[in-house]
Formats: C-alpha cells, structure tokens, sequence
C-alpha cells in the first residue's frame, strides 16, 4: 500500500504468511488494510479536512 499525503509518499508493508496466496486474497487484504488504516488515521485526516479516501483496484474479482 503506497499513500500520498502533500508531496510526501509512505508505504506500509504486511507480511501475507508463507503460503500461497491466491491474487485475490492478496487484493482483499490490501483493500481491507487499507481501510484499516484510514479508520485509524481518521482524525488526523479530519484535522486536514480530508474527506474522501479512494481505494483503487483493477481487480474486477475483488470488486464484485
């Protein structure tokens, strides 16, 4: 997961354990890890006036 916050980037690392995991499964883990932290971060985001965070994938599986 990569975040943009002005002109600075961030990323955050998760370890998936140490089978295989289907490409799926990874892009849930990420999307809900994504949402984790913005539930987390909420009000630092609300004191920046923040109020939308996208979550962008092209996995139409994962989608529906």
């Amino acid at each position: 997961m990569v975040c943009q916050y002005t002109n600075e980037w961030s990323s955050c690392l998760s370890y998936l354990g140490n089978g295989l995991s289907k490409i799926i499964e990874a892009e849930l883990w990420v999307i809900g890890l994504t949402l984790a932290v913005a539930i987390k971060k909420s009000e630092t985001l609300q004191m920046h006036d923040v109020k939308i965070v996208a979550v962008l994938s092209d996995s139409q599986a994962t989608i529906r």
